[in-house]
């Protein structure tokens, strides 16, 4: 819902309250039309299931290039050099197969790459990444963290992870915001929130992390 929430995609059924302030934009106050300046260009998102958010009946290169041009004033040649340079950078073989293959051909780590590189093809300044590895093996899990914390250094973004990991905070975060029932009863640096957690809720989830990853 957070996440959803910063891309003004909540259900018609539901109303916010409260401010979103996004490099002195409120988020709030934006109509459709400028919605298509923010979504993907300025915000982008990592979805958990990427099977989800790929066109299964859409090579990965048209759904790369198509959103680019989208965006860009690129010709179509432009926009598959700039699709394919993205997929080689977040480390995928053969690219020009690459291209022209559909999302059920891929596994479930190429996917989530394919989906790394649909959210920063657009240079974003923001990106949501909503338990992108939920549903991958321990392995792969490893490489798409190293892999995401790698570019955001590299392109000095700010990154908003949302997760049920403790580890995974551990290993990501600067600092950290414990929510319980829809609002964040937590806030500080992840040291902080660890070694002094001072709600309830917080020191439950540190009590059951220590107790489940003894080494």
């Amino acid at each position: 819902m957070t996440s959803k929430a910063m891309l003004g995609m909540l259900p018609s059924s539901m109303t916010m309250t409260g401010e979103m302030i996004f490099q002195g934009l409120d988020l709030r106050s934006i109509s459709r039309r400028g919605w298509q300046r923010v979504r993907g260009k300025r915000i982008g998102v990592i979805n958990q299931h990427p099977e989800q958010s790929l066109h299964p009946a859409i090579p990965i290169g048209r759904q790369l290039s198509d959103l680019v041009r989208s965006h860009l004033p690129l010709t179509r040649a432009e926009a598959e050099r700039k699709a394919k340079a993205m997929l080689a950078r977040v480390s995928l073989p053969r690219i020009d197969a690459m291209m022209g293959s559909y999302p059920s051909e891929l596994s479930g780590g190429m996917s989530q790459r394919v989906m790394i590189a649909m959210a920063l093809l657009l240079e974003p300044e923001l990106l949501l990444a909503d338990e992108p590895t939920s549903a991958l093996d321990v392995m792969t899990q490893a490489e798409i963290l190293a892999l995401l914390n790698e570019i955001v250094k590299e392109r000095k973004m700010s990154m908003l992870f949302i997760t049920h990991d403790l580890n995974i905070a551990n290993y990501l975060a600067d600092s950290i915001a414990i929510m319980h029932q829809g609002e964040i009863v937590e806030y500080g640096t992840v040291s902080d929130v660890q070694n002094q957690p001072k709600h309830p809720y917080t020191r439950e989830l540190w009590y059951y992390h220590q107790k489940f990853n003894v080494d």
